[in-house]
């Protein structure tokens, strides 16, 4: 239809079809149904209009004025009075074939017979497959008949529910719901056992603050699971492919599989954390995360980015394993337990407590049997990259540099800083020079609004009913 230009009804403008006598029923000003379809319309809305003097008025356009088909199609029920005005009983179902878009508006007193759950399951069952095919003479047949079986024979309107129960949104997808609900009680299962394990298997100290909720773990995990499809729906475009392929009901459980494994994820990392937050010796420390591993097996199997931490983990224990190597080989050093000892033990000097506290260096205190002697043994600390050694105290605690504002940047000028090295033990504080603060750049952003007409009013012998806007709509 390119090309074409297509009338934009207001609601004045649409043909009231009681203008051609009590027994229509139907506007159809384009043509868009059949000579056929408008007769067994108008045959069936006459036998509902007999046996229950409710009023169905059909309304098929191609375009309509306005933005909104909610409000053109309650505007066009109450300028018609659809309905018998001491019942209100009315019915309209308006079509708009260029906007793809179909209502129904109820009158207060159809909406107990036709509540908006049932019309919406009438739409979705009856309309839209048929008008995507082009058939909205077989779509509007069906639906009618519906609606007639539903106000004319209680026993066939009940039947009918419950056939159209069996086919809505919930029980078409039943199976997807089932996986999606075992997905979700498993995941904060494997995360309860994973928050017991920390807290009650490997740390017993009651003072200590548990591990984290579940919650914010399965947050982060839908968090990333968001960016994952964001990123999916960026590279389909990117790729000239339909973005929608990935927007499928079928695929609810293997994106709630893939946010649980993440949250699962983030889980474990939060338990590895708790524990070796838990002990000052490093040794202790390593055989407690050894330990969780061990019981994380199952965890580890549904979250494979987990194992990105088992592999660091034991990397890191193979690496350390010298560092509980006595000083020499005469069998008489003894490594003292740093959870025996006090945070800050006089066997250390400040300086490298401010290390440790860094975790720029780490330190293991060995105690000679026979003589008392202690020594101490340094080694590189978590953070070592994040220091280097004051030449001033020469302890690893000199930051690296960072920059000071002098004067902050603005819009319309760039501001002035200082670029600083200092030390975190000592006072030992260097100016490195002046740096150039770039101005601000303003975000961009746009905003659009948009109007809406509405129609004048139009007479017609429909009954004088109203409507407070209940009933259905959808698209095709």
């Amino acid at each position: 239809m390119h090309g074409i230009t297509v009338a934009q009804y207001s609601v004045a403008e649409i043909p009231n079809p009681k203008q051609q006598g009590q027994d229509f029923f139907v506007s159809n000003p384009d043509g868009i149904l059949s000579g056929y379809a408008m007769d067994s319309l108008n045959t069936l809305l006459r036998e509902i209009e007999a046996h229950t003097t409710a009023e169905v008025a059909i309304v098929a356009v191609a375009d309509f004025a306005g933005d909104d088909d909610f409000d053109f199609a309650l505007d066009l029920f109450q300028t018609w009075g659809i309905g018998k005005k001491e019942n209100d009983n009315g019915l309209l179902l308006f079509i708009a074939t260029e906007r793809r878009a179909y209502r129904f508006i109820t009158g207060y007193g159809m909406e107990a017979a036709l509540p908006d759950a049932l019309l919406k399951r009438m739409g979705e069952q009856y309309l839209v497959p048929e008008f995507r095919q082009g058939n909205y003479d077989g779509g509007l047949l069906a639906t009618v008949s519906a609606i007639r079986d539903v106000l004319l024979d209680p026993q066939r309107a009940a039947e009918l529910k419950a056939e159209m129960r069996q086919q809505s949104f919930f029980y078409r997808y039943w199976d997807v719901w089932i996986y999606s609900l075992v997905i979700i009680v498993l995941t904060f299962a494997v995360m309860k056992w994973m928050g017991y394990v920390a807290e009650k298997k490997i740390i017993t100290d009651k003072r200590r603050k548990s591990v984290g909720k579940n919650g914010l773990a399965a947050v982060g995990g839908c968090g990333c699971m968001v960016m994952v499809l964001f990123v999916g729906v960026f590279a389909l475009w990117f790729m000239g492919m339909d973005p929608k392929v990935i927007f499928q009901v079928q695929l609810i459980p293997w994106y709630l599989a893939v946010g649980g494994s993440l949250a699962i994820s983030i889980k474990y990392f939060k338990g590895e954390e708790y524990i070796r937050k838990a002990y000052r010796d490093d040794k202790n420390r390593l055989s407690a995360l050894a330990t969780y591993h061990r019981w994380m097996a199952i965890p580890l199997l549904l979250s494979p980015l987990s194992l990105i931490g088992l592999i660091t983990f034991l990397s890191r224990r193979n690496a350390m394993q010298v560092r509980f190597v006595p000083p020499d080989d005469s069998g008489n050093w003894k490594r003292l337990d740093r959870d025996q000892l006090k945070a800050k033990t006089d066997l250390l000097d400040e300086g490298q407590l401010s290390e440790e506290k860094n975790l720029s260096r780490s330190y293991q205190i060995w105690q000679h049997l026979q003589t008392g002697e202690i020594k101490t043994v340094g080694w590189d600390g978590l953070r070592k990259k994040n220091f280097s050694e004051c030449p001033s105290c020469h302890y690893r605690t000199l930051k690296k540099p960072f920059v000071k504002t002098i004067k902050a940047a603005t819009y319309s000028a760039s501001g002035e800083g200082e670029r600083i090295e200092e030390c975190t033990f000592c006072d030992y504080h260097v100016s490195l020079g002046k740096v150039v603060i770039p101005k601000k750049v303003r975000s961009s952003s746009s905003s659009s609004g948009g109007g809406s007409s509405t129609g004048g009013s139009s007479s017609g012998s429909f009954g004088g009913g109203s409507s407070g806007g209940g009933g259905a709509g959808g698209r095709w």
